[in-house]
């Protein structure tokens, strides 16, 4: 196997159209939802870039344990982004639906290293707690306060073993650095988000969402890339 660091210049002709597939996505998506708002268009558009970013893992010349518990996470975040989108009724569902693509992450971060590291572990808790206590004490969760806690455990947990990778000699750097990076921006998109929803005075626009979110699944997937 070769665990050379990947760089652009071995993406192929395939990866870059893909790419751009995902990046006009994106841009339709962050127009209908801040120019025409139309339902549809976020729909159809909403979860392209993530599922693009599925269907190139899927292709990766190196295929393992770890790949596809990224894909699996990959599949699942798409299937929370149609289910947000839907209706007020059905976010319920779409925060499950992350809840277990967060949990096939931890699978996929666990896979090759699992040392503690208490202090990473420490620091990444800490986190949750400040970001639920201060969901608590000004904003309206109401009845969703027991499933926000259970979500907040698990994305400290998912953040906790992205970092666990870094340092780990039998890691690629690349993979490593990627995976936490791009776990420290799902964390912080999940955080807007939360944020934003029950209604806290942090209100940050939905553009920083979605864009946060995108790049960490960009990190994420990017840390199963092996050259």
């Amino acid at each position: 196997m070769n665990t050379s660091r990947p760089t652009l210049a071995t993406m192929t002709t395939r990866t870059k159209i893909l790419a751009a597939i995902g990046v006009t996505a994106a841009l339709l998506f962050i127009a209908a939802s801040q120019m025409t708002d139309s339902y549809w268009l976020r729909m159809i558009s909403k979860p392209i870039p993530v599922l693009i970013l599925a269907y190139w893992v899927s292709t990766l010349r190196v295929k393992g344990p770890y790949q596809l518990a990224i894909l699996i996470g990959l599949l699942l975040s798409a299937l929370g982004d149609i289910l947000l989108e839907m209706s007020n009724t059905t976010f319920l569902f779409g925060l499950v639906a992350f809840l277990l693509g967060h949990v096939a992450y931890i699978v996929a971060f666990t896979r090759d290293a699992r040392k503690l590291y208490p202090l990473r572990a420490a620091a990444a808790y800490t986190y949750g707690l400040v970001a639920f206590g201060f969901l608590s004490r000004t904003g309206t969760l109401g009845d969703m306060r027991i499933p926000v806690m259970i979500y907040v455990l698990v994305i400290s947990v998912m953040l906790w073993r992205a970092a666990g990778r870094v340092g780990e000699p039998k890691i690629l750097p690349f993979s490593a650095w990627a995976g936490l990076i791009g776990a420290l921006f799902f964390v912080f998109s999940d955080s807007v988000l939360a944020f934003r929803l029950f209604e806290t005075p942090i209100q940050l626009g939905g553009v920083v969402v979605i864009v946060t979110y995108w790049l960490g699944q960009l990190g994420i997937a990017l840390s199963a890339w092996r050259k």
